[in-house]
């Protein structure tokens, strides 16, 4: 963009007074980009991602709060006292609304988050309940008590939901140790009254896999090891969250039985720790290493636990039957500061920490004493905090080191002269050990840069490895020592891309490279192809799906906030790591359009396609999505899929890559999980290299 449309862009954007413009790294470029944004845009995607509609798609979570509200209620009057309730974060105002019908005298609510106080208002007054609940738009710590303050007096009833996936990383303890010392008398009931946490021990080569970068064997040619203090690092401080029961459970091995290592008593009956520790025993049920630790926990809704809320993954849910879907709620796993060898039958201890947020864990022989056991853990090596766990696991992935070994064997000769490009990649050192005459690797990344070298020192391939920062298009004869490239060779990951196909940004840099290639040199990838497919998913389209009726209230006024900040901030297609996300496929893949390296037009103007996809409708699976995927092809050979890990057959589960996201296309009718009688679904991509965005229209035909 000129200079003098750069400035008439702005003056419109100011007489205009609707949209922003911003810099953001443009994904698949990876430039700095000007964009238009709405100039609310922001505050819209706040909305749009509050989470609050996942939560309100959670039956149980919504039951049992309802029963056990009606329990504390019930027990307020039999002892002859008014009921007045606080509920923190009301959201929606639902809680406040079953208060209110449970024939609460008084309902105090409080939301900080402003659009959200205001749909609250407005759907409480919609409900018929303006006249019984109280709104405040505020944290619960900024209210006051007194004649002249929010509330007149203490409740002495608490409904709140404050967790997240640790639990406590909201801030849950110091939300109710306030709650206790200012807002609530001192015999209240409060929902839920406790929660419990638990762990299992488990050991798997899988889990570990996101956890450190592991040798790269290249038989024949030596090992590619990382340095030791990458090998020694207590990893990254992080907790790993993710849906833990769709885990394979061929996957790993549980060492443990769930072991109980914190119990949380909301009810204020003891003061809530801000720091603890414990320690468990456990005797271990196999042999094996403590790769990792499994975490997750259940609420007791009410003071007796007759109604408790389990987030447990299938195998170590008390009550399977009610084994609940949900997405603001996950279970996580922890990875020990170092993996312990462990026999069946021997004791072992699993030492468990919380501080006021945050959560940590560790294994230790019963037999010996770890004296910074209570220490918080930290990368001291810088990768667990440069690679995500995604990137940690890709790099160990066996399926793709065999496809990279495969093609590297094929094309390096020792006069190779070989240019790697991409972020944090081995592949430079794998070149080197498979006898290329020189590699050189672009890494225009900071940090993945310096991990590199670190692996380049420790492999004592200096000689052979020289490590380019530079941008592609001002590198010089000089950077690349005289020499010319004979093989170009991308590792499709980028830090910067958000859905598959802004990996491309390897060809963006590629092609800065003409004048040091040689005549016969080759530039792999190849080929780009983006692939579809129509599937039904199992529990993803509540995400995106209205609410409407919940629990007997009418909560369509939030479904028309959060339908009007979607359609400002969200895009067609986004990022999901389907592989924790079941769904069945409804027909078979299509390639929606495909990129040839070797034809350079593709990247001189815009490229443009349409493709249908009709369903397959004698399974009977009815569809509920779009699934968009890349496929980097190398050789004829050689294809490195970021989709389908297995064959796809219609009517069968879907079997995702673990390491890599997918694009989604949610299709919603109405709150209802599927569009029926829908027969074809049509996809179109426009794409502009200028600015490399890939934009996506999906269109519905209905028999």
């Amino acid at each position: 963009m000129n200079n003098y449309m750069l400035l008439l862009t702005i003056c419109n954007c100011i007489r205009r007074k609707m949209s922003t413009f911003v810099s953001v790294i443009n994904p698949t470029t990876g430039k700095v980009d000007w964009k238009l944004q709405n100039d609310q845009y922001d505050y819209h995607q706040e909305i749009a991602r509050s989470g609050y509609a996942d939560m309100l798609h959670d039956t149980e979570r919504n039951k049992k709060y309802y029963a056990a509200l009606a329990e504390a209620i019930q027990i307020k009057r039999q002892l002859g006292e008014p009921v007045n309730v606080l509920d923190i974060g009301t959201g929606t105002g639902l809680l406040s609304m079953m208060a209110a019908k449970l024939g609460a005298d008084t309902v105090t609510a409080c939301e900080a988050f402003a659009p959200m106080a205001k749909c609250a208002k407005e759907i409480i007054l919609s409900n018929g309940f303006a006249d019984k609940i109280k709104i405040i738009p505020k944290r619960s710590t900024e209210i006051t008590v007194g004649s002249d303050g929010d509330m007149p007096e203490r409740a002495n009833v608490l409904v709140t939901e404050v967790f997240d996936t640790e639990l406590i990383g909201e801030g849950a303890i110091n939300t109710f140790t306030h709650a206790h010392r200012e807002l609530l008398q001192k015999n209240c009931i409060v929902v839920p009254s406790a929660a419990n946490m638990y762990v299992q021990v488990v050991s798997s080569d899988f889990i570990r896999q996101w956890r450190d970068i592991r040798p790269v064997k290249l038989e024949g040619f030596g090992d590619i090891l990382p340095p030791p203090e990458m090998t020694s690092c207590g990893g990254a401080p992080a907790l790993h969250d993710l849906q833990l029961h769709e885990l394979p459970q061929s996957l790993f091995k549980v060492l443990s039985s769930p072991v109980k290592v914190f119990r949380f008593d909301f009810s204020g009956s003891s003061p809530l720790k801000f720091e603890s520790q414990s320690e468990e025993t456990f005797e271990a049920l196999s042999d094996g290493e403590t790769d990792g630790i499994f975490m997750w926990w259940d609420l007791e809704m009410d003071t007796k636990n007759n109604i408790n809320l389990s987030c447990a993954p299938g195998w170590a849910h008390p009550r399977p039957s009610e084994l609940q879907w949900r997405d603001h709620w996950m279970q996580a796993i922890y990875y020990p500061n170092q993996p312990l060898s462990v026999q069946k039958g021997e004791n072992v201890k699993v030492i468990s920490n919380h501080d006021e947020y945050s959560l940590w864990f560790n294994v230790e022989s019963n037999n010996r004493t770890n004296s910074n056991s209570n220490t918080g853990p930290a990368c001291t090596c810088g990768m667990h905090v440069i690679y995500s766990r995604s990137q940690i696991g890709m790099m160990n992935d066996p399926q793709r080191r065999c496809v990279y070994c495969s093609l590297l064997k094929q094309k390096i000769t020792s006069n190779s002269v070989v240019m790697i490009i991409s972020d944090g990649s081995l592949l430079p050192l794998m070149a080197a050990k498979l006898g290329a005459k020189k590699v050189f690797a672009l890494e225009t990344n900071n940090f993945t840069r310096k991990i590199l070298q670190q692996f380049i020192k420790q492999n004592k391939l200096n000689e052979k490895v020289t490590v380019l920062s530079k941008e592609p298009e001002d590198l010089t004869e000089e950077d690349l020592q005289g020499s010319k490239i004979d093989l170009v060779v991308g590792d499709p990951y980028f830090q910067s891309a958000v859905l598959p196909w802004h990996h491309v940004h390897f060809w963006y840099a590629a092609k800065h490279l003409s004048s040091f290639l040689t005549d016969s040199a080759e530039v792999l990838p190849r080929l780009l192809s983006i692939k579809a497919m129509a599937v039904s998913f199992q529990d993803l389209w509540k995400i995106r799906s209205p609410v409407g009726i919940c629990e007997g209230f009418n909560i369509q006024l939030f479904d028309e906030m959060i339908e009007a900040s979607s359609e400002i901030s969200d895009s067609e297609v986004e990022p999901q790591p389907l592989w924790e996300y079941p769904c069945t496929a409804c027909s078979d893949p299509v390639t929606v359009q495909s990129f040839e390296f070797s034809d350079k037009s593709w990247m001189d103007k815009s490229q443009s396609a349409e493709i249908s996809i009709r369903l397959d409708k004698s399974q009977g699976v009815k569809c509920n999505g779009i699934v968009l995927w890349a496929e980097y092809q190398f050789t004829d050979q050689l294809t490195l899929s970021l989709g389908p890990r297995k064959k796809v057959t219609i009517g069968e589960k879907v079997e995702w890559d673990f390491y890599s996201k997918q694009g989604v296309h949610l299709l919603m009718n109405k709150g209802k999980s599927c569009i029926e009688n829908l027969q074809t679904i049509s996809v179109s991509l426009i794409f502009v290299p200028g600015s490399g965005d890939f934009d996506f229209v999906f269109k519905t035909i209905n028999a």
